[in-house]
């Protein structure tokens, strides 16, 4: 290679890391699709069968998907997929079909192709070639997302401190297994959407831009389609609008231009708010109506009631959200199952007197997930590896770990920043061996102590339960 200049040298290494990256990715999933035999399982199934349904049948009834993927076994150890009630109708939102569609038309051409071959696929909808593409679109967006995480970062930091950034979150955050190992959930796209959403927020003026607000507001709708939480991205926008408006009512009346409130804020600074508001809210519509027309009201749907049905009083406890649980139990707390994102909230922190409206929303931003998140019934967030429920604040995470990378006031602040990020990939990789082998259960409590202990002895475990598979 002819010598550069270091931001040169820099963009060369940037590219091949993502490109290990993505092989990486692509690797640990195709091994464990072929070995297991499919790519769509558990909550994935319910993403993935009313885009089936919706196609091959013309309706959302989903009761005969499910009844053909529970006969569907596994290739390593022969297990089955379903083993839950079979339901009518899958409570979740049609936005992760809607997205993936044309990779599902993909999987249906190649099902095609295959058969003019002499492979014997059937054309069904629910055949293997279906699932692999399925799940590719979902891995393939979910990396666009890191692009765009990069992107943002290098708005504001160095190279190496935004790709460390985005290494750190690609493979040890809770993002790492829903982009390899369940990428039918819907994580990956969730992280996609909300990624650029929040790099438009921050990388135009659309303030000033009516175009820009529209295309905030659909982004935003479709991310609420897949996952109904990201609404609460919204607070981003609004934020910085607020921001804006104290900005210009503290500049006049410092210039003692006026103090009367009605001259200071106009409805031009809310127009803004409404389009991307309004735009998002009609995208719900469809959705809503589904709802009504499957469950008789929008509030029997399952999320909603499956809380009280299980004995928690309600799905949703706003007053005693379990804030400490869900970030520091060894029960999925965020940050004890990805120290990483500790990090990532002590670099916003740093930046917070530079670039106050920028990291304040972020901040807010991700306190509405977490407080969301532990209000729940289930604030552990199921059959869960780690904090799930937080993927789609990726970019977030990423922009605050560059900062605490860039910021690191110690010297060889790069050479440090390597190793803390390749010992807590290590870490984050010992945990997946350990949830993949069952030393940890996929969803009951675990203490902190069960999981320090097992991270020295998850390799040869992990060995021994694949051999005795």
């Amino acid at each position: 290679m002819v010598q550069g200049t270091d931001g040169d040298i820099a963009i060369f290494w940037v590219k091949r890391l993502f490109w290990l990256g993505i092989g990486l990715t692509l690797g640990v999933f195709l091994l464990n699709f072929i070995l297991v035999g499919f790519g769509v399982y558990g909550d994935g199934i319910g993403y993935y069968t009313p885009l089936r349904s919706l196609i091959f049948d013309g309706d959302l009834r989903i009761a005969n998907e499910y009844e053909y993927l529970s006969h569907s076994a596994s290739n390593f150890g022969g297990g089955v997929r379903v083993d839950k009630a079979i339901p009518e109708y899958s409570k979740y939102t049609l936005g992760m079909g809607l997205v993936l569609s044309p990779f599902f038309a993909v999987g249906h051409l190649a099902t095609l192709l295959l058969n003019t071959l002499g492979v014997d696929v059937t054309p069904n909808g629910l055949t293997w070639p279906y699932e692999l593409f399925y799940c590719l679109g979902s891995i393939g967006l979910g990396i666009a997302g890191l692009v765009i995480c990069y992107k943002a970062a290098r708005l504001f930091f160095s190279p190496i401190a935004s790709i460390l950034a985005v290494a750190g979150v690609w493979f040890a955050s809770p993002l790492s297994f829903y982009l390899t190992l369940e990428a039918s959930m819907s994580h990956a796209v969730s992280q996609f959407l909300i990624s650029i959403f929040l790099y438009v927020c921050i990388a135009t003026n659309w303030i000033k831009q009516p175009r820009n607000q529209i295309l905030l507001g659909l982004i935003l709708g479709l991310g609420a389609l897949v996952r109904p939480q990201d609404i609460l991205f919204f607070s981003v926008p609004v934020l910085m609008i607020i921001w804006e408006i104290m900005s210009r009512i503290i500049q006049r009346r410092k210039e003692a231009k006026s103090n009367q409130l009605k001259d200071l804020i106009t409805l031009e600074d809310i127009i803004p708010l409404m389009i991307i508001g309004l735009m998002a809210c009609l995208m719900q519509l469809p959705q809503i109506l589904i709802y009504q027309w499957q469950y008789g009201s929008f509030f029997n749907i399952p999320y909603l009631q499956e809380g009280a049905a299980g004995g928690y009083g309600s799905s949703f406890n706003w007053l005693k959200p379990q804030i400490i649980n869900v970030l520091f139990s060894g029960h999925r707390g965020l940050f004890f199952w990805h120290p990483i994102l500790f990090l990532a909230m002590v670099g916003l922190i740093l930046m917070i007197r530079k670039l106050p409206i920028l990291v304040s929303s972020f901040l807010v931003a991700f306190g509405l997930q977490v407080y969301l998140v532990s209000a729940w019934w289930c604030w552990w967030q199921g059959s869960s590896f780690g904090g799930r429920m937080f993927s789609s604040c990726s970019l977030i995470f990423v922009w605050g770990l560059a900062a605490f990378w860039d910021n690191l006031p110690v010297k060889r602040s790069q050479l440090i920043g390597i190793f803390i990020t390749l010992f807590l990939i290590g870490w984050n990789g010992l945990l997946v061996l350990q949830y993949e082998s069952a030393m940890i259960p996929s969803e009951d409590p675990v203490t902190m102590g069960q999981i320090l202990s097992n991270q020295l002895f998850a390799i040869p475990h992990f060995i021994n339960h694949i051999v005795n598979r």
